[in-house]
């Protein structure tokens, strides 16, 4: 009877046991439900996560093929690429240049482009060679597409090389202008903005605001960077933007003009990070103004592919010119530039300074 009772007693404990680790299990189903609000968490963290420069890669093809050439395409494009009279086979030549872009900055902001440091410059060794152009203005002010076509990115550069190094544009926008030059797709950049105000895939028409200046990324003020590329949407492939705008018209003349230009050495080299000196002329020909080009630094930059040019100075007033330098000796060019024109100075040395010297 004794060993029934102990039998019993130790069965009702093993009873109580389970019937405890039971109770004390229950609450393992809260831990999930815990570890499934983390995981919702983790997920909306993801999405908000800035990742557009990401998904700007998947979405825009850094090299884009160009498209078939159509006889339409073939006409305009001969057209756009060498306006008749610039090929006069004189040491200057001018037409009449519409140009290709509309100015990026609302009429009645800045829309002149900063000349301290102009596209090719260094500004004086202190810069990296500048693969665009500046328009200095107040932060807020509107930024307009300089062409109708597509955005391709919009958002930061702080996960994307879209420059020298991520973080160089900040807050930038790219607009790709379908087979705009010669049946190529040409990309226009606006750089350092405050604001985005269109989605990538978004269409454009010239003129629309897009953006705002700022001062984001590598901007040491605020200030539109603006770039043009041709062919293909990389920082390698960049033109100087100021010969793709018609002269600038101002409220005290009617037009303005661009001039241009490419200074050979005596063995057919450009010349290199040499000041020029532009004199506007009055008629008796003395000077009344005063501009200094500089030519390109021969680095990581890119002449258009027709002209070929190595200096440019835009939106100068309309008249006559003296173009000069010293390169062993005085060399001196005069013109008259009219309203509205893009003039073309092509000029090769015949001597080197030693050979001046002996």
């Amino acid at each position: 009877m004794k060993k029934l009772l102990v039998v019993l007693l130790l069965l009702t404990w093993l009873i109580l046991g389970l019937i405890g680790c039971q109770t004390q299990a229950e609450p393992t189903h809260q831990p999930e439900e815990v570890r499934l609000d983390h995981t919702a968490t983790d997920a909306v963290v993801e999405v908000e996560t800035p990742i557009r420069p990401s998904a700007t890669i998947a979405n825009t093809e850094i090299v884009i093929p160009s498209p078939t050439v159509t006889p339409t395409m073939e006409t305009a494009s001969t057209e756009q690429e060498l306006p008749t009279g610039l090929d006069c086979g004189e040491t200057f030549c001018q037409a009449p240049w519409a140009g290709l872009l509309a100015r990026p900055i609302q009429p009645e902001g800045r829309n002149t482009i900063d000349l301290t440091y102009p596209y090719a410059n260094t500004k004086n060794g202190q810069l990296d060679p500048h693969h665009g152009v500046e328009f200095p203005n107040p932060f807020g002010t509107h930024v307009l597409a300089a062409g109708s076509g597509e955005v391709v990115y919009a958002g930061e550069d702080s996960l994307t090389v879209l420059g020298p190094y991520t973080g160089f544009y900040g807050n930038v926008l790219i607009l790709r202008h379908e087979g705009l030059y010669g049946g190529e797709d040409v990309f226009t950049l606006y750089a350092h903005l405050s604001s985005l105000e269109v989605e990538i895939a978004q269409q454009v028409e010239i003129g629309d605001l897009i953006g705002k200046v700022g001062q984001s990324g590598a901007a040491d003020g605020p200030h539109l960077h603006f770039e043009v590329r041709l062919g293909v949407n990389d920082y390698a492939h960049t033109l100087n933007p100021m010969l793709w705008f018609a002269p600038f018209v101002s409220v005290e003349s009617a037009a303005n003009a661009t001039l241009a230009g490419l200074i050979l050495d005596p063995y057919g080299q450009p010349l290199s990070d040499y000041s020029l000196s532009l004199e506007k002329l009055d008629a008796e020909g003395n000077p009344v103004a005063h501009y200094y080009p500089l030519t390109y630094t021969p680095s990581a930059i890119n002449a258009h592919p027709v002209l070929g040019e190595n200096f440019v100075m835009p939106d100068i007033p309309a008249g006559d010119y003296r173009l000069a330098f010293v390169y062993g000796g005085l060399y001196e060019v005069f013109f008259t530039l009219e309203p509205g024109a893009l003039g073309f100075i092509s000029l090769q040395t015949s001597f080197t300074p030693t050979e001046e010297s002996d």
